[in-house]
């Protein structure tokens, strides 16, 4: 009965103390053995969802301060072998609920509740109200149709393992990198002590009728020796349907797919795999299924035509159109493919033009939708075809281009039989300029059962290689393995980054671990072992010359392979072998170069045969069919790259040097003062005006300047030229020169025949050199160029331009990429479904290099109604020990956006190296990231397109430099402001970089020369005091302890003020450190910053009417601060990162106590350290 205990004194079921529960008494206390088993037998099979549902109380009858070691654990009991479904320790505080999933398992077990008591331990425990639910069939738990979308972070969401499958997937963290990070994914791997045919399942329950289904997922299968992964649908009172399959290794990278489903009864899902063979693994990540919207899924990204058409339609001038059909559906008398290509079974679907029910001669074609402008380089279009009969027909593939009155282009074409076999096809498709169609061309044969089909349709970045090479950083290429049944494995697809032995330290062609290339890998076992590539199907030829890179890993080196490599010949009379090598071990890849000839249509077959009992490896690597010509005609040659001449443009009567004048420049008269031609000088003040002009570089040159403060608010100094070219674009390069704590616009306009345009504009101070800027200008109508310089009652410093050209053409800058004239190379992933743009700015979304809407940057665009990603690579960079990449962003105000930096490098992208998301800013934000790769790479911008949203990331601005960026808000100013920037403030002013000498510091705190650079806030001779304030990139601490550190130098008691803040938000700023002390040295500040999110550092000096204050070596480094030291080496202690070894040693209730005056207790209000009541401090009370 319940009442046997005070604690709760009643059961479950009743709620009084008269019902009845199975208990332990916990007074008789546990022992050694001291287990109690409750144990229900189980004899027929339970539904998918079953699960056994309980109430439970545990309770310590001495309340013991200590965790308890005692667990409540339910078990499944199977032949001996017991499985833990759940476990549960703690008290509990009354009747608590719990749930214990079993699954379909079939009959035969037995349930057990055990509880094992600590011999320490005295605890009273209660079960109650024990249920099956969900057990019978077509019984579904609430929300069991829901959440199929699963990252498999937690569980398996309302996916369910089948535990009458003869393994079970397993949830698994590490060792494959996915796309999104490094969680958890669901895997089998295989092992020698298993059987074959073992296969894993997760098993949805049917989801509702009636409405178009889009499942998408990742996936990785890799291995000499694995079997397959499907994903398979059924319907209610029908046979499973396999309706995607994955066979065999796909390569030590992820994959993606995506399905369309379109039902009008309720469907299943089942995500299967199949063993297959005894080594590699099989794994899936990131499942995500939801309802298209308007009756449509977004286009398949692979096209396998298992769920729809992809977007093909049919050609509106052809005779006829394409069917989708499955092989089981060809007729009898068809040479059709009877299985498709991408399940490899009759119910896959394929695109059959069914010739046979047409005439000789007439046209069948399908044309894809249309496409955007492809890159500069193309992309490759892979597909595969069969054609069976030598009067089956001809297969052609054509690229229209749209808006022109040009007839298709052919690209490539098929005549002919090509064998009882799915080929490989690739055709390079180049539109940079337009958009384009794909067209797909069947031309009837004489054939009676003549019929063409195709199937899996993908678009890859980059041209595509030539016919029979392969690097294999991408993939096998047109290679495909194809082992004998009965001793045959896999070639398998590596990179020396991969796990396991006598694995080349490096590829051939990259020379880097991160090259890839095909391996064979003997298991020593007790049978002989064959791997064989096959190529895709080529023409005749009467000479042609294959070389390969071969590499051969052994225990011992210096030394002949067992393994032997046999290339063949696969024509229509048969295999004839051309040439064998048993290799040779000595760590380093070999060359080899066969010649062979074909008489008709062939492959190239390239067997490796490991007798039994050997344990060596076999590496193939850049292959090269070279057509028409022998390999004894391939002399290596040295060729130098040609001498790069620059021709510069001709002049224009529109340039100026301003040597001799102001050319045809001409000053705006109806303006309140002139631009005035200045030499360089010695000057009083570094912001008085530059001391060399741009041209000649000295201070016999001459320039444009405007400088010291106006008589009233928005003077204006204008010239103008008059446009003399009536082309577009025009180029506008010219140098300018701003500096000075409050410098006001310099503005670029240009006046057209009815109005007049900002198309570029710089305020407040620059870098104190001359710059560079080049603008494009895209308006027909230009009448005047227009340079507008602006100076304020309190500005001080100076504007300058110098060197102005104008060029016909859009402008070209290889230094910084900021997307005004072109993408300069940058290329979208064409396998992600998001899309990077390049679009114009705004009034409200200007860019970063104009500053103007007349500028252009990147942007990601998707027509899905789902979150897309979207990935930018730019052009091949050299290899690099450490390179800056620097770039200027903005991210939308909802925090569901995202952008990150990876690197890619032989076609896999690697781990996020900087990533930042959205909410934490207004506006344009700049970002540095050290990348270093030992090949040749591409830097990746990885957003994701979030549908419904008003704005979307961009970035703009992209340079790369040689050496690492400055770590993350660190910066000793020789080298300009690293990421720090000017906040322009309303009736503020800016901190200027600045050297020794006038009106700062004697020298700065880094080289302690006059030469050094720093910061430097500057009186602005006004009656009032102002503020600049200058703030750091977005950072993101990887170590959550780091210490801040600082050298300021304040010039007397009338400098000011010196703040420190910490913003988590714009809004949101925390004072880490005030000070308006002045001595005249350079004094240091630390602070240890503690956050896991992302900050800024802004940095505010408020000055008042004289002296100033400098700030130099910002540094945050990894790890508490150090306690300071004086001069003389003792360590004194500001108590804000402990007591520094300092002791309380009192004697009575008074006592030191280090803290913080945030409870209002009697000490001070603030620490003397920082200013602040976040600082520490010793006090006694």
């Amino acid at each position: 009965m319940a009442n046997i205990t005070l604690i709760p004194g009643q059961d479950h079921t009743t709620g009084s103390a008269w019902g009845h529960v199975m208990h332990i008494d916990g007074k008789e206390g546990g022992g050694l053995f001291s287990d109690a088993n409750l144990e229900y037998s189980v004899d027929q099979g339970a539904a998918l969802g079953c699960q056994i549902r309980f109430w439970y109380h545990i309770y310590d009858q001495e309340s013991s301060s200590l965790p308890s070691t005692s667990a409540l654990t339910v078990k499944m009991v199977r032949d001996h072998t017991e499985t833990d479904l759940l476990k549960i320790s703690g008290e509990t505080d009354g009747w608590e609920n719990a749930t214990a999933l079993i699954g379909n398992q079939p009959g035969g077990y037995k349930l057990l509740f055990s509880f094992s008591l600590s011999i320490l331990e005295k605890l009273d425990v209660m079960l109650d109200d024990i249920n099956f639910e969900y057990c019978k069939e077509g019984e579904i738990p609430a929300g069991g149709t829901d959440n199929l979308s699963c990252d498999f972070e937690k569980d398996t969401c309302a996916w369910y393992h089948d535990y009458r499958a003869s393994l079970l997937w397993e949830k698994s963290k590490g060792g494959y990198d996915r796309p999104t990070g490094n969680g958890y994914y669901m895997l089998i791997e295989a092992k020698r002590n298993l059987n074959i045919s073992s296969a894993a399942r997760l098993i949805s329950f049917p989801q509702p009728a009636g409405q178009v289904l889009c499942v998408s997922f990742w996936y990785h299968i890799f291995g000499n020796s694995i079997g397959s992964l499907k994903f398979i649908a059924k319907h209610s009172g029908e046979p499973e349907t396999v309706v995607w399959m994955r066979s065999g290794t796909q390569g030590n990278k992820w994959h993606y797919a995506d399905l369309t489903f379109n039902s009008d009864k309720p469907i299943q899902f089942m995500i299967e795999a199949v063993m297959g063979g005894e080594q590699g693994s099989i794994a899936i990540d990131d499942v995500v299924v939801f309802s298209g919207e308007n009756g449509s899924c977004p286009p398949e990204r692979e096209c396998t035509f298992q769920g729809s058409l992809c977007g093909l339609l049919p050609h509106p001038s052809a005779n006829f159109s394409w069917d989708r059909i499955t092989g089981e559906s060809q007729p009898a008398n068809s040479s059709g493919p009877r299985v498709d290509h991408t399940l490899g079974t009759d119910q896959g679907y394929y695109l059959s033009a069914q010739l046979w029910s047409h005439p000789v001669g007439s046209r069948g074609a399908m044309t894809s939708a249309v496409l955007e402008p492809t890159p500069s380089k193309g992309e490759c279009l892979m597909f595969w075809y069969y054609m069976e009969g030598s009067g089956v027909g001809e297969l052609n593939v054509y690229l229209q281009t749209l808006g022109s009155h040009e007839d298709p282009v052919q690209l490539w074409t098929r005549a002919g039989d090509q064998g009882k076999h799915w080929r490989h096809g690739r055709v390079t498709l180049l539109s940079p300029h337009s958009t384009y169609q794909v067209i797909f061309e069947a031309i009837v044969g004489d054939e009676p059962s003549r019929d063409i089909a195709i199937d899996d349709l993908i678009v890859l970045n980059d041209a595509c290689p030539p016919t029979g090479f392969c690097d294999f950083e991408r993939d096998f290429c047109g290679w495909v393995n194809n082992p004998p049944p009965e001793f045959g494995v896999e070639w398998d697809w590596l990179s020396s980054k991969s796990d396991g032995s006598m694995i080349p330290p490096r590829d051939h062609t990259t020379g880097s671990a991160l090259g890839h290339f095909a391996f064979f890998m003997a298991s020593d076992s007790d049978k002989e072992e064959i791997a064989q590539l096959e190529s895709e199907s080529m023409a005749a030829v009467d000479q042609a010359c294959l070389e390969m890179w071969h590499h051969v890993g052994t225990w011992l080196s210096n030394r002949p392979s067992a393994i032997t490599l046999t290339v063949f010949v696969n024509e229509a009379a048969g295999l004839r072998a051309v040439w064998n090598t048993s290799g040779y071990s000595n760590n380093t890849w070999i060359r080899d170069r066969v010649d062979y000839s074909a008489s008709g249509p062939h492959q190239i077959i390239l067997q490796a045969r490991c007798p039994a009992s050997k344990d060596e490896s076999f590496c193939l690597d850049d292959v090269h069919i070279i057509r028409n010509m022998s390999c004894d005609d391939l002399i290596p040659t040295t060729t130098p790259y040609p001498t790069t001449t620059m021709t510069s443009a001709p002049a224009s009567a529109m340039d100026c040097t301003f040597e001799e004048g102001l050319c045809n420049w001409v000053q705006e008269a109806n303006h309140d003062l002139n631009w005035t031609l200045s030499i360089g000088l010695p000057v009083d003040r570094p912001w008085d005006g530059p001391q060399y002009d741009h041209t000649v570089g000295n201070n016999e040159g001459f320039f444009l300047l405007i400088n010291g403060f106006g008589s009233k608010d928005d003077e204006k100094a204008v010239i103008s030229v008059p446009v003399i070219t009536r082309t577009s674009p025009i180029c506008v390069d010219f140098w300018y020169h701003m500096l000075g704590p409050s410098v006001s616009n310099l503005d670029l306009l240009v006046q057209t025949q009815s109005s007049e345009l900002l198309v570029w504009t710089r305020r407040g101070t620059q870098n104190p050199e001359w710059m560079n800027a080049k603008v494009t200008l895209s308006m027909n109508d230009i009448v005047q160029i227009v340079f507008s310089g602006q100076r304020d009652t309190s500005s001080q410093g100076f504007i300058a331009i110098d060197d102005v050209k104008v060029r016909e053409g859009a402008c070209s800058n290889h230094d910084v990429c900021g997307f005004d004239s072109d993408l300069c190379g940058f290329e979208n992933d064409v396998s992600h479904l998001g899309r990077w743009i390049r679009r114009k700015g705004t009034k409200h979304h200007v860019d970063h290099t104009y500053g103007t809407e007349n500028g252009f940057y990147m942007m990601v665009t998707s027509n899905s109604t789902q979150g897309e990603i979207a990935e930018l690579f730019t052009p091949d960079l050299p290899s690099a020990k450490e390179m800056c990449v620097r770039f200027w962003y903005w991210l939308p105000t909802d925090s569901s956006s995202n952008l990150a930096v990876h690197i890619r490098q032989s076609a896999e992208v690697g781990d996020v190296l900087w990533q930042q998301t959205g909410g934490l800013s207004t506006g344009w934000e700049m970002a540095e990231v050290t990348v270093s790769s030992p090949t040749k790479f591409n830097v990746v911008f990885k957003a994701v397109h979030v549908p419904g949203t008003n704005t979307t990331v961009k970035i703009d601005d992209f340079s790369v430099r040689d050496g690492a960026c400055s770590p993350a808000g660190s910066c000793d100013f020789e080298s300009g402001q690293c990421t720090w920037v000017n906040i322009l403030k309303e009736d503020g002013h800016d901190w200027v970089l600045a050297r020794g000498g006038f009106h700062g510091p004697p020298t700065d705190h880094t080289t302690q020369t006059p030469e050094g650079w720093f910061l430097l806030s500057s009186s602005p001779n006004q009656s009032h005091s102002s503020v600049a304030q200058v703030v750091s990139e977005w950072i993101q601490l990887k170590d959550t302890t780091s210490c801040l550190t600082l050298w300021y130098h304040m010039d007397n008691s009338d400098s000011g003020t010196l703040q420190v803040f910490i913003r988590s938000w714009p809004s949101e700023e925390d004072l880490m450190f005030h000070s308006n002390s002045s001595e005249s040295r350079w004094r240091k500040f630390s602070q240890s910053v503690e956050t896991s999110k992302p900050f800024q550092l802004l940095i505010e000096a408020e000055t008042k009417s004289r002296g100033f204050i400098a700030i130099d070596d910002i540094g945050l480094t990894p790890g508490l601060c150090q306690v300071n030291e004086t001069d003389l080496g003792f360590a004194g202690c500001s108590f804000e990162n402990g007591t520094c070894n300092w002791e309380d040693i009192s004697v009575g209730q008074c006592r030191w106590t280090r803290g913080r005056n945030v409870t209002g207790n009697t000490g001070p209000p603030v620490d003397h350290t920082l200013g602040t009541n976040l600082g520490k401090a010793k006090y006694t009370h």
